[in-house]
């Protein structure tokens, strides 16, 4: 009898080392597929000639369908086909190049000042004098108008009229009366709405919005990219965490097989079974659980980049290998290169340029309104046209007129109101890129404090999965010699996969901090060829 514990801890001693190394790698590392940049956007490579870690977690691959039908065979997709969905489709990347566009119309529209304004008018009065009979008027006229940058205006004004008087009645004949009129006009605010800058207030101000919706355009394809790469990292610890359950799953039915047989021979009791049995349900129920966040997963991918959904059409695959590689962190670098980076701290930027205007335009407001006009030009009277004409040329008759206009209103209240509110927004914007500011060094802070931690979580991690594969051994050689039960086997067989799971949740941790680090230092866009939102 003794023959047959010795028989079982031979076929363990053989199985069990092939089952394990099913789950921890010859120690190559890891690393990601050459289409896909992931391993160059946080430097993968090991830094300075140092050695990766050795991977202690097998490359997700789920085999088996799963939950059936309903999710449909998983499809395997690539991070930089994804991302390029995602930032065709995403609505707030949408909303962002509809704001940019408006921004673009504004500008146009503010630029509309150096345009020439042209008008014409034309009128014919008639109108009865008594008995003599109706006079009729007929008046013509036309300007031409051109803002100045310096806040005033210049114009031409050409007109031309004609009026038909009846006779009287010391005289039959009615009297007709050409005239024509050219005159220059200029308009210049000397307090009120004068100055170039004052003038170019509208267009600057929509030139920052512009600059200010293009950078918003960047923030929104910085923060859809790393919501994809995070829900992909997620899909791809669904993966890790689904292959775990089922190898540990494949150990449990590995040891009921080999119970069952000793049953058989006679050499077990039946009652080892129920322990190994209870394991087989645990870890069935555990490996569907990873089914079902892979499930979760791949539909929270598919809303992101705008896939399809639907029965069958449901369940994705991730097409990365990750690593954790040796290298050092420069909380303060980073962070310097964060804050200078940064969309949302540019786009403030520009916000309170825009503001800075308005306290500008506003503050003018204050003043009172002290206008320069000048006009001058001569005028031609005749008969018939062509006297008229003549009388015109020769500046027979001309007109000069200088004017200075004078409005003020007491108090200036709403006027100073608009320039209080100006300022209060323009302070607004100032407290908010204060708060960014923190919420940057502070997220930054954060990330670089869990990718450090990720990495020796990983080291203890990977010498646990070592030390667990040797206790499991050892166990399997007490059970041959009949010094151990099926339950303690059992046990070291969940302490290896709790191991190897801590080791495949640290290596995903690591990659989402790295992450979070290359979205704030502007490092995100530019390692998958994303350009958006430049200035």
């Amino acid at each position: 009898m003794r023959s047959l514990p010795v028989l079982v801890a031979v076929v363990v001693s053989v199985l069990v080392p092939g089952l394990v190394a099913g789950l921890v790698t010859d120690g190559s590392p890891i690393r990601a597929a050459a289409a896909d940049p992931v391993s160059t956007i946080w430097h993968l490579a090991p830094a300075d000639g140092a050695t990766a870690t050795a991977p202690v977690v097998p490359t997700p691959a789920p085999a088996a369908p799963l939950l059936g039908d309903v999710a449909g065979p998983a499809r395997e997709v690539s991070l930089p086909d994804l991302l390029a969905m995602a930032v065709q489709t995403a609505p707030a990347l949408a909303q962002a190049r509809l704001d940019r566009a408006i921004a673009d119309e504004a500008i146009i529209r503010a630029q509309t000042w150096r345009d020439w304004n042209v008008g014409a008018d034309a009128q014919v009065t008639t109108r009865a004098i008594g008995v003599l009979g109706q006079q009729t008027t007929v008046d013509l006229s036309g300007d031409v108008v051109k803002n100045l940058a310096t806040g005033g205006a210049i114009s031409l004004h050409a007109g031309a009229s004609y009026q038909r008087t009846p006779g009287t009645l010391e005289s039959a004949d009615a009297t007709n009366l050409y005239t024509e009129t050219v005159t220059a006009n200029l308009v210049q605010p000397l307090m009120r709405g004068r100055g170039e800058q004052l003038r170019l207030a509208a267009e600057r101000g929509a030139s920052q919005d512009r600059t200010a919706a293009q950078l918003a355009e960047r923030a929104a394809a910085i923060a859809a990219v790393r919501e994809v790469v995070l829900t992909y990292l997620d899909l791809a610890a669904a993966e890790y965490n689904l292959q775990i359950q089922r190898s540990s799953l494949d150990l449990a039915r590995e040891r009921l097989r080999v119970t069952e047989a000793g049953i058989r021979a006679g050499g077990v009791a039946e009652s080892e079974t129920i322990a190994v049995e209870q394991a087989i349900a645990t870890r069935e129920e555990a490996a569907m659980s990873s089914e079902l966040a892979i499930i979760d997963q791949s539909l929270a991918l598919r809303r992101l980049v705008g896939m399809d959904i639907g029965p069958g059409e449901i369940a994705l695959a991730s097409k990365i290998d990750l690593a954790v590689p040796a290298r050092s962190w420069d909380p303060a670098a980073l962070i310097g290169q964060a804050l200078a980076t940064s969309p949302d701290l540019a786009r403030l930027a520009a916000l309170e340029a825009g503001a800075t205007i308005d306290v500008e335009v506003t503050e003018n407001g204050i003043l009172p309104q002290l206008d320069l006009g000048l006009t001058f030009g001569p005028t031609g009277t005749g008969d018939n046209p062509g006297t008229a004409t003549k009388n015109l040329v020769t500046f027979d008759n001309f007109t000069a007129i200088a004017s200075l206009s004078y409005q003020h209103t007491l108090g200036a209240g709403a006027a100073k109101a608009d320039s209080r509110a100006a300022r209060a927004r323009r302070e607004k914007v100032r407290v908010s890129a204060t708060d960014i500011k923190r919420q940057i060094v502070e997220a930054m802070s954060r990330a670089v404090a869990q990718v450090q931690a990720a990495e020796r979580r990983f080291g203890i991690a990977a010498r646990a999965v070592k030390l667990a594969e040797k206790n499991l051994a050892v166990e399997q050689a007490r059970l041959g010699l009949g010094r151990s039960r099926n339950v303690d086997v059992l046990i070291r067989q969940d302490e290896l996969r709790a191991a190897q799971l801590r080791a495949s949740q640290a290596v995903i941790d690591w990659h989402r901090a790295a992450t979070a680090i290359a979205a704030l230092t502007g490092e995100l866009l530019p390692a998958y060829g994303i350009e958006v939102g430049q200035p």
